[in-house]
């Protein structure tokens, strides 16, 4: 992204590594095979430079990571300084009629909300939306862990949204809404 132009996207759909704490691999036979990433940070995989970078940029930033840090431990406390620094540099390049998604599990979607707040500016969420999908097992200690968040800001007062190129038809009980 540094190479970019201010001001220059319409739309970002954010899709980062969930803080799940564990290390994915790259099945054998794809291009990627052998090639793996943890999804679990900790201070020592953060570049120190990034701290003084979300300070400058934006002073309350590190209060709201300090938070986290202090309820959720150091791993949640560095991805969400990687977070941060990627967020702050989406927002150089959303044009003021712009909008971000970013898609987030329950582990850490409450902190990312915290986060987008400071850095876009609470006014500028507009939606919270939920990616209900099936699979996975069933517990009977637990309500099954089915969905994920998208959370939706944008960047000025007059931004762009086309609900029409979106929408789908729902039919269900109550007919096509």
């Amino acid at each position: 992204m540094p190479g970019m132009n201010s001001e220059s996207v319409d739309l970002i759909y954010l899709d980062p590594p969930f803080n799940s704490n564990r290390t994915y691999s790259a099945p054998i036979g794809s291009k990627a095979a052998g090639a793996a990433f943890k999804a679990a940070l900790t201070l020592d995989d953060v570049d120190l430079a990034w701290i003084g970078l979300i300070t400058k940029k934006e002073p309350s930033l590190p209060s709201v990571i300090d938070s986290a840090g202090i309820a959720q431990g150091k791993s949640m406390e560095a991805y969400l300084v990687m977070m941060a620094v990627r967020l702050l540099e989406m927002r150089r390049r959303l044009k003021p009629t712009g909008s971000v998604y970013l898609h987030c599990d329950s582990t850490a979607s409450h902190y990312l909300k915290k986060l987008m707040d400071t850095v876009f500016g609470w006014r500028q969420f507009r939606n919270e939306i939920v990616w209900c999908y099936k699979g996975g097992g069933k517990s009977k200690s637990d309500f099954g862990r089915k969905h994920d968040t998208i959370l939706r800001y944008v960047r000025g007062a007059q931004f762009r949204f086309n609900a029409d190129s979106v929408r789908v038809p729902y039919e269900g009980e109550y007919g096509a809404h």
